[in-house]
């Protein structure tokens, strides 16, 4: 009898592991024929890109004294800085003598830190459920690598650049037809001077990562900026390695209220408090770390990344313009970009302005003095949504008026677009982004709105003068929703290819007399013109856009 219960069980299990290991290969084989990710797409900026992860010493500190009850450590010490830059890149003639690039893996390694990262951040903490974790990661994104040329030269004076005949990255590129790449051109290729590179340091959200942003970014950088995208060691993020200069390594995973010890007990509001402290510590050692490039220390700065290189770093002697640094940041990273903002243009560090993607509704309440240039770019999700702003009122009126307080400000809303619009996971995964998230904006588009934009307000602070929306007028003073049942109205006739309703205003398409650039397409606005004709003229657009399920108005609440 127990003879035979042995025969059976060793039977059994080889059959399981026969027909488990059938169904991975089956699984794996469907998956190479039908992907379910996407490659992330080119830059479509004039410039190659160079991407580099950096970590460096800085003057060690403790920001806050609470300790993890799990390992005793002081938790908000601050020792060294990690980033991953983005910049404008020296194009290098194609050579079959020479190696291939290496890729930057667009997760970071290993990839169980990530996965049993974000399995702690979900309040999984049995050890197989995290493996687990780390195995959707991996079949989400092991094979995904960031588009640009590890450790490549930065972009010297008198550079040829690639050039896209000055295409939008917007609804222009959905209409000529979404992911169509560029071609190298053979003509206006154009010889770059020996002006300094502008510099923009950027703070990721709760949750998020330094590459979670690669496409936004590194666009960004193709257009001419070099960009810090910090690694932040907060606590926020779901998972990071410190790598200090003696070899020793400490692992920080995201942290919650409750993994914290100190005396009196930390409130949530505690919390924050000290998170924000130590994100605008991590980017004044990023704006350090620039000048530190720039004095030409790159010779002999050591890089504590493994594996990393830093040959391109010597190279940024010279290149930076340090008169000046933009801050930019998504949710959580917008609340610490709007606090790194308090008293910029008289700081010791001379910050010039600040992008603010989604400024986050529960991370604390918002610093309210700036007195540098700010744009606010809200997802159409982030604006619908609403709630009370820590008893201030709506998010949205309260950011509102902070924008109408500051120097110059413009405030915007992507409509269609959601909170993770900004990052690269619906590039990634689009279709279980669009299932989860409800997006009616095609990925692509959305984030070449946001690229468009952000570079526009890029190019005005550092060369004045305004482009593109930035230049028009208040167009839905009120928001971009108006009355839903004017929207409602206007919806359904786009859907049956009617007339505008009389009661329906020009504002509700986002179009005022004086808004030049409809989403990238010229309005007709002759002062002769009817105004009714005008109106079709805009209607006629929309259709266009709700057909191809593109739906969106960006507006601006303010420009001063």
């Amino acid at each position: 009898m127990l003879i035979n219960f042995c025969r059976i069980s060793r039977f059994s299990w080889r059959r399981i592991v026969f027909f488990g290991s059938a169904i991975t290969l089956f699984w794996i084989f469907v998956f190479s024929l039908t992907p379910i990710t996407s490659p992330l797409p080119k830059y479509h900026g004039p410039h190659e890109v160079g991407v580099l992860d950096v970590e460096v010493e800085v003057q060690r500190r403790v920001l806050h004294e609470a300790v993890l009850k799990e390992t005793g450590e002081t938790h908000f010490e601050l020792s060294t800085l990690a980033v991953t830059l983005y910049y404008p890149s020296t194009i290098s003639p194609p050579s079959l003598s020479q190696p291939q690039p290496k890729a930057r893996p667009w997760l970071p390694q290993p990839i169980s830190l990530i996965g049993t990262g974000y399995a702690r951040l979900a309040r999984i903490y049995f050890p197989p459920f995290q493996a687990a974790f780390t195995f959707i990661m991996w079949l989400l994104g092991s094979k995904t690598t960031i588009p640009g040329i590890v450790d490549a030269p930065i972009l010297s004076s008198g550079s040829p650049t690639r050039t896209n005949e000055g295409e939008s990255n917007g609804i222009r590129r959905l209409l000529k037809g979404v992911g169509k790449q560029e071609k190298l051109a053979t003509e206006g290729v154009k010889i770059e001077g020996g002006a300094e590179l502008p510099c923009v340091v950027f703070t990721h959200g709760m949750a998020g990562m330094s590459q979670s942003y690669s496409h936004y970014l590194g666009s960004v950088a193709s257009h001419g900026y070099v960009v810090a995208a910090v690694e932040h060691r907060d606590g926020s993020g779901p998972g990071t390695i410190v790598h200090r200069s003696d070899g020793t390594m400490r692992t920080i995973y995201h942290v919650r209220l409750q993994d914290l010890e100190y005396d009196p007990p930390m409130k949530e509001s505690d919390l924050k408090v000290a998170q924000l402290a130590f994100r605008e510590a991590e980017i004044h050692e990023t704006i350090r770390l620039f000048h530190a490039l720039n004095a030409g220390q790159g010779e002999t700065m050591e890089n504590l990344k493994p594996k990393s290189p830093r040959t391109a770093l010597p190279g940024f002697k010279n290149r930076l313009d340090l008169s000046a640094v933009t801050i930019v940041g998504h949710s959580y990273g917008a609340t610490g970009a709007m606090q790194a903002l308090k008293n910029a243009s008289f700081g010791q560090i001379p910050i010039n302005g600040g992008i603010a993607l989604d400024p986050g509704k529960g991370s604390g309440p918002l610093n309210k003095d700036i007195d540098v240039p700010l744009l606010v770019i809200q997802s159409g999700e982030w604006t619908e949504k609403q709630l009370d702003f820590y008893g201030q009122g709506w998010h949205f009126d309260v950011v509102k008026e902070i924008v109408k307080e500051t120097s110059k400000g413009w405030f915007m809303t992507l409509i269609g677009s959601a909170h993770p619009s900004c990052t690269d996971a619906p590039l990634i995964v689009p279709w279980i982004m669009k299932m989860v998230t409800g997006t009616t904006l095609n990925s692509e588009v959305a984030l070449g709105e946001y690229i468009d934009v952000s570079v526009d307000f890029l190019g005005h602070l550092k060369y004045g003068g305004r482009k593109g929306l930035l230049k028009s007028g208040v167009t839905s003073p009120n928001g971009p929703l108006g009355d839903s049942r004017k929207r409602a109205k206007l919806r359904k006739a786009v859907s049956q290819r009617s007339h505008l309703p009389e009661d329906i205003g020009i504002d509700s398409l986002a179009c005022s007399s004086d808004f030049q650039n409809f989403n990238g397409v010229k309005v007709k606005n002759e002062t002769q013109e009817p105004e009714q004709e005008r109106i079709t003229d805009v209607f006629d657009y929309a259709q266009k856009i709700e057909l191809m399920g593109a739906d969106r108005d960006i507006f601006q609440l303010r420009d001063s």
